[in-house]
């Protein structure tokens, strides 16, 4: 080393996150019903009425957006490749159905718009 210089080496590594920001919609079809207010699970000829909602306090019926149902919708900002959104839909079963024990079905679509 001469005076007045100084030899100095560094090395850096860095770590590149790449990130959007995307927004997207989550729908819900009405069922087998074709209802969303009266959204049907069957056992042969039995029924059972319920509904899927968007929250624990079973106020907003989780459809499509029209007809007075909402829709999950969010902008976040995303790391790809590592984070996940994970979504609950919250079900309710009316009381005071008296019908036949079984098992009960309906098909639910969801369509996620982006």
């Amino acid at each position: 080393m001469q005076d007045g210089l100084l030899d100095a080496r560094e090395e850096q590594a860095y770590r590149l996150l790449v990130g959007l920001s995307v927004s997207w919609s989550i729908a819900l079809n009405s069922g087998s019903s074709g209802n969303y207010g009266a959204r049907q699970m069957r056992s042969g000829t039995n029924s059972l009425s319920y509904n899927l909602y968007t929250s624990a306090a079973h106020t907003s019926v989780w459809g499509d957006g029209t007809g007075g149902t909402s829709l999950v919708s969010a902008n976040p900002f995303l790391i790809v490749g590592s984070d996940n959104v994970n979504y609950t839909v919250y079900g309710r079963i009316p009381a005071g159905q008296d019908r036949a024990a079984g098992t009960y079905t309906d098909s639910i679509t969801v369509t996620v718009t982006y």
